[in-house]
């Protein structure tokens, strides 16, 4: 099964999804996953539910038939006879004007939500729980996250809903979602996925009973044990409407990429051992074929070497010892006075 969710606030778009992948009621491989977003001409993005063949199909066609992209309703039109023939189910994310259909059962969804998601409606029920927090994280009382975006645009969604979908993925007494989570937004020319490190970092030993963490509480954090160097970060390629991505498992030093052909939807995986954290940019062009021009910002809690976030008021507030592991992201040139 999958779940995907999007969201778009404003003129600001994201879309999170899990990657896995089941087959005979079980769940594959977490290398056998896929992404579950493609990009397509015209300055969409598609995000589907069901066969996975199926959809590379839709994707395949909708780029032939529309090597320009398609107007709005062409776009909807192609996109409910799939779903129809197929029984996909579709989020569309229209970037030029930023808008999102859902097509579920061969129609277009009626509402007015700014949300919207298709895939497994008990994940999705979780998504909600969690959102409004009715329910403890996976690591609740062993550990905190801590998920740093490197250049999000301004009123994105994107880190709201990989705070929600992370825990979705890593629960328990879900088998319908899991893997990794893709998080990709639109940009003012095309889509793009977000550069992301997601942390751990010890829970407090000053929170108990059950309380739930507040920003407002006056906590020092760090990492040591099984959460020090612990840390998931999500690899963008640096360019637009591309559909690849790569993940990053800073404790294993594991490299994992998802692609195509032909920048065709991403399903198929590929994983590199070993890949030091000052190896990833380097790595991606040597094994890939082409110079990827990784964005990465990986971070850890990292004992002994971490550098403390200072609080403006100690009186209020959390701190994190954060280390920066690799960084590829390009530096912001000064505004001229």
């Amino acid at each position: 099964m999958t779940l995907v969710v999007a969201r778009c606030v404003k003129s600001r778009i994201a879309i999170a999804a899990d990657t896995l992948l089941s087959e005979h009621d079980g769940s594959l491989a977490l290398t056998n996953g896929i992404v579950k977003s493609c990009c397509l001409p015209g300055y969409i993005c598609v995000s589907f539910s069901g066969s996975p063949e199926l959809a590379e199909t839709a994707f395949i066609n909708f780029r032939d038939s529309f090597p320009q992209g398609a107007n709005f309703d062409a776009t909807i039109a192609f996109f409910e006879s799939s779903s129809s023939s197929t029984n996909n189910d579709y989020i569309i994310a229209f970037g030029h004007v930023p808008k999102l259909v859902t097509i579920r059962d061969g129609r277009r969804t009626a509402g007015i939500s700014r949300t919207h998601w298709i895939g497994d409606k008990d994940a999705y029920e979780k998504f909600r729980e969690y959102e409004y927090r009715k329910r403890n994280r996976y690591e609740h009382q062993r550990a905190v996250n801590a998920a740093i975006f490197a250049d999000e645009m301004a009123g994105s969604p994107a880190s709201d809903l990989h705070g929600i979908m992370r825990n979705v993925v890593t629960d328990p007494e879900l088998s319908t979602v899991g893997g990794f989570v893709t998080v990709l937004s639109n940009r003012d020319i095309g889509f793009r996925y977000s550069v992301y490190s997601d942390v751990l970092l010890d829970w407090p030993r000053e929170l108990v009973g059950g309380r739930d963490l507040q920003l407002s509480d006056k906590f020092d954090f760090g990492a040591s044990g099984e959460n020090d160097r612990f840390s998931i970060s999500q690899i963008s390629p640096g360019y637009y409407d591309m559909n690849m991505v790569a993940f990053y498992l800073l404790k294993g030093r594991l490299l994992i990429v998802f692609h195509g052909v032909n920048n065709g939807p991403a399903n198929k995986c590929s994983v590199f051992p070993g890949v030091e954290p000052s190896e990833i940019a380097s790595t991606l062009n040597e094994k890939l074929g082409f110079d990827f021009a990784a964005l990465c910002r990986v971070m850890s809690s990292r004992e002994g070497y971490s550098s403390p976030v200072q609080r403006t008021n100690p009186e209020h507030g959390i701190a994190m010892s954060l280390y920066c592991e690799a960084n590829t992201m390009p530096k912001v040139k000064p505004a001229a006075s």
